[in-house]
């Protein structure tokens, strides 16, 4: 998840225009109300549509229009709205109540607060509020067919699978060129993959996709795809991984393994080398009955690359 813990972080969503997704959603301190019980209701659904969905964050005391950020308003009073009141509100309209669930004040120089909700996707049974089930759909929200509620109930039956992303370094790499040519020496792009449920993973496909701009000195021993845009429109190279059992072990969760031991090897252009250039890295993941898609960034200041995680505000912007 984003972090969003100090009034500059939310303001940066508004600076940077990202737009509501799947995992984020703007609403205005009039969206709370305490006199008013169908802005609870409202704010209860919201919330369980996330959980039953692959989890987000909403942002109260952020304007929006048509999906995209406006600026902040001036919040809501800290005393009226204490934190626990939203616990309170959405363990009342929830059924099963979501573990892990976080309300929380930024503080805002108007002398009010934002609230920002972190919501978790729920691992286990799908959450109910008045009566029905809801998920998140791209902006909105919608009422669960009975295939999805049926298959939420499936979940703690499914893999959870997530790809790290790492240079050879860690989380930072120095580029140099040589003393001829554009495109600087090479660097790792070292993928490894995690299990986060009990239930292990038989057959996997990763797909990773690199932004076009960078240039791929070496594919590994990944299966080379055509090149595409991501679901953000931007072009990419694209990299695949299978894995089956047998002959492979399964993917459990006491045990990470690399995607292949001959990884992506990178350049960049001496020409992209701004004072700040911010490449996109999409990993898409597919098991059976488990799917997600996340994005890295690789945000490069002079020769000094840093590699950001799904969640931080240039993984989040858009290219």
């Amino acid at each position: 998840m984003l972090s969003l813990k100090t009034e500059a972080e939310i303001e940066a969503l508004h600076a940077g225009g990202v737009r509501e997704s799947l995992h984020l959603e703007y609403k205005a301190s009039g969206a709370v109300d305490k006199a008013d019980n169908n802005k609870k209701l409202e704010m209860a659904r919201d919330v369980s549509a996330f959980a039953n969905a692959d989890g987000g964050q909403i942002i109260y005391g952020m304007t929006e229009k048509d999906h995209d950020p406006t600026g902040l308003d001036k919040g809501l009073d800290p005393k009226v709205y204490p934190e626990i009141w939203f616990e309170q509100v959405l363990q009342q309209h929830i059924t099963p109540t979501i573990s892990g669930l976080k309300p929380y004040h930024v503080p805002l120089q108007s002398g009010g607060v934002a609230v920002v909700i972190d919501i978790p996707a729920t691992k286990g049974d799908p959450h109910q509020t008045d009566g029905r089930y809801f998920r998140r759909h791209n902006f909105n929200r919608l009422i669960m067919e009975h295939y999805e509620v049926r298959d939420a109930f499936r979940r703690l039956a499914t893999p959870e699978l997530f790809v790290t992303l790492s240079f050879l370094e860690g989380n930072r790499h120095t580029i140099d060129f040589p003393q001829r040519g554009d495109t600087s020496n090479p660097f790792n792009l070292i993928a490894k993959i995690d299990n986060r449920s009990n239930q292990p993973a038989y057959h996997a496909i990763v797909d990773i996709g690199v932004a076009a701009e960078l240039v791929i000195v070496s594919g590994g021993n990944y299966e080379r795809q055509d090149q595409a845009e991501n679901d953000r429109k931007v072009p990419m190279h694209w990299f695949r991984w299978t894995m089956g059992s047998p002959p492979n072990l399964p993917i459990f969760k006491e045990h990470q393994r690399l995607l292949t031991n001959n990884v992506l090897m990178l350049g960049m252009r001496h020409s992209d080398m701004g004072n700040s250039a911010i490449f996109d890295l999409t990993v898409k993941i597919s098991a059976p009955g488990f799917s997600s898609i996340e994005h890295w960034a690789i945000l490069g200041r002079g020769p000094q690359l840093t590699l950001y995680p799904p969640g931080s505000p240039w993984a989040a912007a858009r290219n």
